[in-house]
């Protein structure tokens, strides 16, 4: 298994990208911070990548905002409905038997 990485590329004409890479593991922190001042953080830590998610201006949340964080939850529900599909299934990603 390969595990949480992130990648730094430098690129001569366009700046930096940063690629964090989480694998969820029993060791995965996820969490969802929220406060009555300000809108919510979400954040995944996996042993040296840490990832945070809030909207540009923390102290205003517009309805892109929210347009945006519910695009982000339905793609963790697709996720999370092929993770239970091949759990049924149990095949790996590979499509080969878990037990083989």
């Amino acid at each position: 298994m390969t595990a949480t990485q992130a990648t730094i590329r430098l690129y001569a004409d366009s700046g930096i990208t940063v690629e964090p890479f989480i694998r969820l593991t029993r060791s995965t922190h996820i969490h969802c911070c929220t406060y009555d001042d300000q809108a919510p953080i979400l954040s995944l830590d996996d042993e040296h990548v840490r990832v945070s998610l809030t909207v540009p201006d923390t102290h205003q949340v517009t309805g892109q905002d929210v347009e945006q964080g519910r695009r982000l939850a339905e793609a963790v529900a697709r996720y999370v409905a092929e993770l239970e599909k091949r759990a049924a299934t149990g095949k790996d990603a590979a499509g080969a038997d878990e037990a083989a």
